[in-house]
């Protein structure tokens, strides 16, 4: 695991992020202020529409806000140069979307490798062989992905995203696609990466996956309603 970070993971204040529109500007993001730690596993719910995917592409240094600031440990990478912002995220932040997000003409192993182009100072193999073996992807290693199950897909999606074992995992729907023991697999190999220090952050639809988490954010309309931990303290 990553432990050049403190205990904050980051910080987001006042993020806004506003979409044009025929009939002008919508704001999707209304000032969020928000501290993500180690070992946190944060999910959010809200109706569709409500920002949550927007919030994980901003936090995840892909889409710069209009205002505010995003900082990991005191880093702020839509300060870097976009070279830069690249490998920050590349050895920093890990993403798992419901839609996969597959090269398709790479193999499972080849996906799962995507990752350590950027960090090819160290040899991926064996990592990669270990996280094929963990996510029961041993006999689909040399596969393409539309040879896959959206089990499969998804696993080999996690896979990717667990790589190079970054500071923080943003999951946007991972289990919508999935049937309920792939959802399952998926949402407990998050849990175990966030048991180990990580920190993860899960948007979904589904309650059960929702409450999985330890915190919970509730949005709507670009804000945070309420932000729960487990024991019950906002």
């Amino acid at each position: 695991m990553n432990n050049t970070v403190s205990e904050v993971t980051l910080r987001a204040d006042g993020i806004t992020k506003s979409y044009s529109s025929e009939s002008g500007l919508i704001r999707v993001l209304n000032h969020i202020n928000l501290e993500l730690s180690h070992g946190d596993f944060i999910t959010i719910s809200g109706p569709s529409g409500c920002g949550k995917s927007t919030l994980l592409a901003v936090l995840g240094a892909l889409q710069e806000p209009d205002s505010g600031t995003v900082e990991y440990d005191g880093i702020s990478p839509y300060r870097l140069s976009a070279k830069d912002r690249a490998q920050f995220r590349s050895k920093n932040i890990g993403f798992v979307f419901q839609d996969f997000n597959l090269v398709p003409y790479l193999t499972v192993r080849e996906n799962i490798l995507c990752p350590g182009i950027v960090n090819s100072s160290n040899d991926w193999g064996t990592r990669t062989a270990e996280l094929i073996e963990s996510l029961g992807l041993s006999d689909r290693s040399n596969h393409y992905p539309d040879q896959l199950s959206s089990g499969e897909k998804q696993r080999t999606a996690l896979a990717r995203a667990l790589l190079v074992e970054p500071t923080i995992i943003f999951a946007d729907e991972p289990t919508g696609n999935l049937d309920q023991e792939n959802g399952q697999r998926v949402l407990d190999h998050l849990t175990s990466y966030a048991n180990d220090g990580a920190t993860v952050m899960m948007a979904t639809h589904d309650m059960d996956a929702f409450n999985t988490g330890n915190k919970h954010l509730q949005m709507d309309e670009g804000s945070i309603l309420t932000l729960i931990n487990d024991n019950g303290n906002n």
